[in-house]
């Protein structure tokens, strides 16, 4: 049947996005899963940035970590506030700091990769504000500071990367590379006094990344910002820490003030909407599949009424007719779902890497569109085939 053509093209089509919506949808559900390493969500993060590369001395970044000080005695101070911590980077953000690495006693094989590290600075409350476990070790306290011992404390990966099990505390590691000529940091070596726990840093769907801290006071502020943790509701904080930050340095614009919850949103946010997107184009394409299978059907069973008339007075009983014009409307709605599940696997394959914690080909995925499809289409063929039953032969016979 000609007519049928566009109806098995609507239901694959409603296929086709209604499967890409599905694994859209799954992805998002297992990027709210995913774990931050972090053990609270309460925490406020406020990236303040005082250094001036233009006018940076030894005596202005002794003034900026005072500024920076006051900042954090000033918010924890604050009800509800529970420790303020100092950073260079924001829980849940990248570190633009990336060094090359050595260990102390462990030389790389020919042909091996280099160890890599994100350096990042933190203050003694760093950890702590942030929720992010101390595993192993101690945290940085305030004797940690210039003209003391160089301590720094590494991130789960890093120690499992680079130590394969031994306890990396006490041992040494160094920065290396060519890149440290342009920057401030030495090659010295550094004691690890400490193991925290890993971060799903850079987005929720990012790999781990090895992580080494030094302490705030010890190294140049080149960047900084202040981590609240609060009791509760540590968004209601924003405003007069804000304020705090303003009247210490009121040159400095504060931007990109976030808490937690909205971190983990943003890495959210953009599937999210792909998957809003392809649900409603998906809805959209499942009403005029249904429509256009009711309606072929419909004037299917209307260009038959004389045949349907001639086959009831034959003996054709009502559930007959009804099978009938149901398995016209199965024919259409079959051959419909084998060209979309054919369309969905190689859609899938499309957006292959919009994907996370779901593979391309998900049963779950296909099985509920599949059969949800089938279900609305049954439904669809029904209506005519209902009214193709109800067709009085001898009223048919007298009026043709």
């Amino acid at each position: 049947m000609r007519t049928g053509a566009p109806v098995v093209a609507q239901v694959a089509v409603s296929v086709v996005l209604l499967a890409g919506a599905g694994l859209l949808t799954r992805t998002m559900i297992r990027l709210s899963e995913v774990n931050t390493g972090l053990r609270t969500e309460e925490v406020l993060t406020m990236p303040v940035s005082l250094l001036n590369p233009l006018t940076f001395t030894a005596a202005t970044d002794a003034a900026d970590k005072e500024r920076y000080d006051q900042m954090r005695r000033e918010v924890r101070a604050l009800p509800g506030v529970l420790e303020v911590g100092i950073g260079s980077t924001m829980p849940l953000r990248a570190s633009e700091m990336n060094f090359e690495m050595k260990v102390d006693g462990k030389d790389v094989p020919t042909g091996a990769a280099i160890p890599h590290a994100e350096l990042r600075t933190a203050s003694p409350e760093y950890l702590r504000a942030a929720g992010i476990p101390l595993l192993r070790g101690r945290d940085f306290t305030i004797a940690d500071r210039t003209g003391s011992d160089r301590v720094v404390i590494v991130n789960k990966l890093f120690a499992d990367e680079y130590f394969h099990g031994e306890d990396p505390v006490g041992r040494r590691i160094a920065f290396t590379g060519d890149v440290l000529r342009f920057t401030p940091f030495t090659g010295d070596w550094r004691t690890i006094v400490g193991v925290a726990g890993n971060t799903r840093d850079g987005g929720l769907d990012s790999e781990l990344r090895s992580v080494v801290f030094l302490p705030f006071a010890q190294e140049m502020a080149f960047a900084g910002g202040l981590v609240i943790r609060a009791d509760s509701n540590v968004s209601g904080l924003i405003k007069t820490s804000t304020a705090i930050v303003h009247h210490i340095a009121p040159e400095v614009p504060v931007e990109n003030v976030m808490t937690i919850a909205q971190i983990k949103d943003e890495s959210i946010s953009p599937r999210r909407l792909n998957a809003v997107l392809v649900s409603l184009f998906g809805m959209l394409a499942l009403i005029i599949a249904a429509v256009g299978i009711a309606g072929v059907l419909a004037f299917s069973v209307n260009a038959r009424v004389n045949e349907i008339g001639i086959r009831m007075s034959l003996g054709a009983d009502a559930g007959r007719v009804q099978w009938m014009i149901l398995r016209e409307g199965g024919v259409l709605l079959a051959l419909g779902l084998a060209l979309g599940v054919a369309g969905s696997l190689f859609g899938a394959r499309i957006i292959r890497g919009l994907l996370f914690g779901v593979t391309p080909y998900d049963p779950a995925t296909f099985i509920a569109v599949t059969v949800a499809m089938a279900v609305i289409g049954v439904a669809a063929c029904w209506i005519p085939a209902m009214r193709a039953a109800r067709i009085d032969p001898a009223i048919t016979m007298r009026t043709h």
